[in-house]
C-alpha cells in the first residue's frame, strides 16, 4: 500500500503541470495494489493543490477499488465547518476525513506547518512541485521528507529549472551572491556570518531573490505558446427534485468549482433547465464572471419541428440538440454524451435511476470528475465527526485529542 501527499508552490509554473501531475498520480496507482492520497483542507484553494486534488479525483474514478482520498483537517476548524450551514464539498468528495489537533498554539502558520509535516511523515511517497531554487518559504518540508526517507516524485519541468538558473545571473550582485551560497548548501545563519549581516537581513534578500525570479518565470511563461485545450465544461444532470437541502449543496459545489478551476461553460440536461437548480446556478455565478449556459436535448430523428431556443432560452444562453437518431432511452443517451464532453459533472445518484450506468461510464471518459451531491446525505452532521474519525486507518496513530509537539 502506498500513502501519498503533495508538496508545491502556491502558484503554478508551466502550462503542462496538470499533465505531469496526472501522469505521476496514474503511475503511482498502476505500480501499487492500493494508494491513499492525503489532501489538506486548508491548501485546497491554492492553484497547485487544486490541480493535485483534480488528479487524485480522476485516479479515484478510474480505479475506485484501489484509490482512497483522505481529507486532513484541523479538528477545531472542522468542528466549526460542520456546525456551519455551508457544507464544504470536499467533505463528501473525500472517502475519509481525518481531524487532527497538531498544536496548542492556534497560530495558523504553525498549524499549517505541523499538519503538513505530519502528513509527509505518514507518507511513503510525496509528489513534489517545488522548484527549490526559488527558496519558497514552505519548501523546508521537502527536506523533511528526504530526511524521513520518503520517496520523492518530481513533477517539476527541467526547462524551467534551467530558466531559473539563467535568470539568477541577472540578479543584483548581493542577491546573486546569496542565491549562489544558498545553492551551495550554506544556511541562512552561515550566510549572515560570512557577509556580516543579520539573519533577518538575509531572509529579506532571499525574499527579493524569490520575487525577482518569479517575475522572470511569469514573463517567460507568458511568451510560451499554450497547448490548445478543450473547452472546460461542467455538466449538470440527473439531480431529481429540488429541495432546500440539495439546492444548498448544489450551490456550494458550483462555488467550489469556480474558485478552483476554470469553467468555460455549463451544460444542462433538458430536464434540469426549468427547475430550482437552474435558479441556484444563476445565483451562484457572480455578475462579473459571466459563464454561458447551454441546454442539451436528445434529437431522436423525429420529423417534427422543435424550437429548442424558444423552449430553453431563456433561462439558458443557448440550446443544442444531439444524437439525431432514435435511442432506446433518450435521457441516458444525453447524460452519457454530456459526460464525454465534460471536465466536471454534478448529479445526485441517490435520486437517479441511471446511477449504475453513470458510474460505469465515468472511467471511460478518462477526464470527467463526478460530484455526487447525494453523498452529502449519507451521515447526519452531528455524527459525521465521530463516525468518520473512528473509521480512518490513520486516525489510530494518535489517540483522541492528541496534540503534536
Amino acid at each position: 500500500m502506498a500513502v501519498c501527499s503533495f508538496l508545491g508552490h502556491r502558484h503554478i509554473y508551466g502550462h503542462d503541470v496538470q499533465l505531469r501531475l496526472q501522469a505521476a498520480v496514474n503511475h503511482l496507482v498502476e505500480e501499487n495494489d492500493s494508494v491513499e492520497f492525503l489532501l489538506y483542507l486548508w491548501k485546497s484553494t491554492e492553484p497547485f493543490y487544486a490541480l493535485c486534488l483534480l488528479a487524485a479525483l480522476r485516479a479515484k474514478q478510474c480505479a475506485p477499488q484501489k484509490v482512497t482520498l483522505t481529507l486532513v483537517a484541523d479538528r477545531l476548524e472542522l468542528e466549526q465547518r460542520l456546525a456551519d450551514k455551508w457544507t464544504h464539498p470536499l467533505f463528501f468528495i473525500a472517502d475519509r476525513l481525518l481531524p487532527l489537533s497538531v498544536s496548542k498554539d492556534r497560530n495558523p502558520l504553525k498549524v499549517l506547518k505541523r499538519t503538513v509535516q505530519w502528513m509527509v511523515k505518514q507518507s511513503t511517497h510525496v509528489i513534489n512541485g517545488f522548484y527549490e531554487d526559488l527558496f519558497d518559504r514552505d519548501d523546508f518540508v521537502l527536506n523533511f521528507a528526504r530526511n524521513a526517507g520518503v520517496q520523492i516524485i518530481n513533477v517539476t519541468a527541467p526547462e524551467l529549472e534551467q530558466v531559473i538558473l539563467a535568470s539568477s545571473e541577472q540578479l543584483p550582485e548581493r542577491q546573486r551572491l546569496v542565491f549562489q551560497m544558498r545553492k551551495s548548501g550554506y544556511t541562512q545563519k552561515e550566510i549572515a556570518m560570512h557577509l556580516n549581516l543579520t539573519v533577518s537581513r538575509v531572509q529579506q534578500i532571499e525574499a527579493a531573490v524569490t520575487k525577482n525570479l518569479q517575475k522572470q518565470l511569469d514573463s517567460i511563461s507568458s511568451c510560451i505558446p499554450k497547448i490548445p485545450q478543450k473547452l472546460s465544461v461542467c455538466s449538470i444532470f440527473a439531480l431529481g427534485d429540488a429541495n432546500y437541502k440539495n439546492l444548498c449543496v448544489f450551490s456550494n459545489c458550483i462555488r467550489f468549482l469556480m474558485t478552483r478551476y476554470q469553467i468555460d461553460q455549463f451544460c444542462l440536461e433538458a430536464e434540469t433547465v426549468h427547475s430550482g437548480f437552474m435558479f441556484a446556478l444563476q445565483q451562484s455565478i457572480p455578475l462579473y464572471h459571466k459563464i454561458p449556459t447551454r441546454a442539451v436535448a436528445w434529437d431522436a430523428g423525429s420529423s417534427e419541428l422543435y424550437d429548442l431556443k424558444a423552449e430553453f432560452c431563456p433561462p439558458c444562453d443557448a440550446a443544442e440538440s444531439i444524437g439525431g437518431i432514435p435511442a432506446v432511452d433518450c435521457r441516458i443517451s444525453t447524460i452519457l454524451e454530456l459526460m464525454d464532453r465534460s471536465m466536471f459533472c454534478i448529479c445526485d445518484l441517490s435520486a437517479s435511476a441511471y446511477a449504475q450506468q453513470i458510474l460505469a461510464h465515468i472511467p471511460q471518459t478518462r477526464q470527467a470528475v463526478l460530484l455526487d451531491i447525494g453523498k452529502n446525505t449519507a451521515l447526519p452532521k452531528s455524527e459525521v465527526l465521530g463516525e468518520w474519525s473512528n473509521s480512518l486507518q490513520l486516525s489510530s496513530i494518535f489517540p483522541e485529542g492528541y496534540i503534536l509537539k
